[in-house]
C-alpha cells in the first residue's frame, strides 16, 4: 500500500534534515515524499534538496500560505492511498508507518489515525495521542505533558489527530474534503477530524505509530501570532461543528475557559502565566478583539459551512452530541496545564 509522507516547511532549518531522514528511513518501502515550501528563506530546502537528489516532490510557494493550504496543494498531487502529515519539526521511528497500515489492513470506516507522539526534549513525556474538544471549539492534545506510565499503551478510538504526526486514508479525504483554508494555521486538524467522524469516518490511536516532536518550534507556545489564530479559529470550530444546543451555550463555556485562565494566570498556573509575563493585559484584549473580529467577518460563511455539513452528515443526532460528552477537554485542565 502506497503511502504519500507530506511535509510542509517554512523556515525549518536543521530540523527538515531530521524529519526527511527519519521519513526516508521507515520499514514500509512504498513511499512518497512531498515537501510543500511556505516561502523559506532560511536555505533548508536547498539543502534537503542537494541531500535528496530526484527523491523529494517539491512545491514551492512563494510566500507562507498557511499550513491548510500548503497540506491541500500536497492531497492534491498526492498519489498514496494514505496521506501521512508530518510537521517538519517532527521525528518518525522507523516503523511507524508499517504500524500504522498493519493496525488499519481490517478496518475500511477508520479515515485518520493518531500518533504516540512524545516531547522531542523528553521522550518519556507524552506531547499528544490524539484530540480532546473543549465545548467552545478549542482544542488541546490528550495526554499533553504527562509522564509515560503506561496509560497509554492500548489502542483506542480518539476524536481526531493531531496534525504534527498523523495518517489520513485518501478516500475519506475525498469524501469529507480537505483542511479548510481560510484557518491559516492552527485547529484545523481538528476541524477536519470532526467533519471526518460526522460522516462517520472513525479515528483511532496507535500506541506502536511512534514520533517525537519539537513543541510550537516555528511560533512557540504562547506567541501572539497562535493565540490571534487559536481564539479566531475555534469560533469558526463552533459555528461549523457544534452540536445547536451546544453552540448556544458555547459563550457560557468561553466565559469559563477566560476565568480559569485568568486565575492560572494570577496563581502563575498554565500557558496563560507565561503569556501574561511576555505581554501586557492590553495587548492580550486587542488580540482577542482582532481575533473576535476577524471570525465574525467569515461567520456567515461558517454558518453556511454547517448547513452543508449538517444535511451531509451520517452520523445521528445522539451520536453527534455523543462525541462531544466523550472526547470532551475539561475546563481546568485547559488552564492549568503548561
Amino acid at each position: 500500500m502506497r503511502v504519500s509522507v507530506v511535509v510542509v516547511n517554512w523556515n525549518g532549518g536543521e530540523m527538515l534534515d531530521e524529519c526527511l531522514a527519519s521519513a526516508f528511513a521507515q520499514s514500509h518501502a512504498d513511499l512518497e515524499v512531498i515537501v510543500v515550501d511556505n516561502g523559506s528563506s532560511d536555505g533548508s530546502l536547498e539543502r534537503v534538496e542537494q541531500r535528496w537528489p530526484g527523491r523529494l516532490e517539491i512545491l514551492r510557494n512563494p510566500k507562507n500560505a498557511g499550513f491548510a493550504k500548503a497540506n491541500n496543494q500536497a492531497f492534491a498531487v498526492a498519489t498514496g492511498d494514505w496521506v501521512f502529515l508530518l510537521n517538519n519539526d517532527a521525528v518518525l521511528e522507523p516503523d511507524t508507518i508499517a504500524n500504522l497500515l498493519a493496525f488499519v489492513a481490517d478496518r475500511p470506516d477508520v479515515g485518520s489515525l493518531a500518533c504516540r507522539v512524545m516531547r522531542y526534549e523528553d521522550p518519556n513525556v507524552f506531547d499528544s495521542t490524539g484530540l480532546l474538544l473543549y465545548p467552545d471549539g478549542v482544542c488541546r492534545s490528550r495526554g499533553w505533558l504527562e509522564k509515560d506510565l503506561g496509560q497509554y499503551d492500548r489502542a483506542e478510538e480518539v476524536l481526531a489527530p493531531h496534525g504534527c504526526a498523523c495518517a489520513y486514508r485518501r478516500e475519506m479525504l475525498q469524501d469529507v474534503g480537505g483542511f479548510d483554508e481560510s484557518y491559516f494555521c492552527y485547529l484545523e486538524d481538528l476541524d477536519i477530524g470532526m467533519r471526518a467522524q460526522l460522516m462517520a469516518w472513525k479515528c483511532w490511536y496507535v500506541p506502536d505509530a511512534r514520533v517525537r516532536h519539537h513543541k510550537s518550534a516555528s511560533a512557540g507556545n504562547y506567541s501572539k501570532f497562535k493565540a490571534y489564530h487559536v481564539e479566531r479559529n475555534r469560533i469558526w470550530n463552533a459555528v461549523k461543528l457544534l452540536p445547536r444546543f451546544i453552540l448556544f451555550m458555547s459563550p457560557l463555556f468561553s466565559v469559563n475557559r477566560y476565568l480559569m485562565q485568568g486565575y492560572a494566570a494570577a496563581t502563575h498556573n498554565g500557558l496563560s502565566s507565561d503569556f501574561v509575563r511576555e505581554y501586557s493585559v492590553f495587548q492580550l484584549a486587542w488580540l482577542l478583539l482582532r481575533a473576535y473580529l476577524a471570525a465574525m467577518i467569515r461567520v456567515p460563511g461558517m454558518l453556511m459551512q454547517r448547513r452543508r455539513i449538517s444535511k451531509q452528515r451520517r452520523i445521528t443526532t445522539q451520536e453527534w452530541y455523543g462525541l462531544i460528552s466523550r472526547f470532551k477537554l475539561d475546563a481546568i485542565e485547559l488552564a492549568l496545564k503548561r
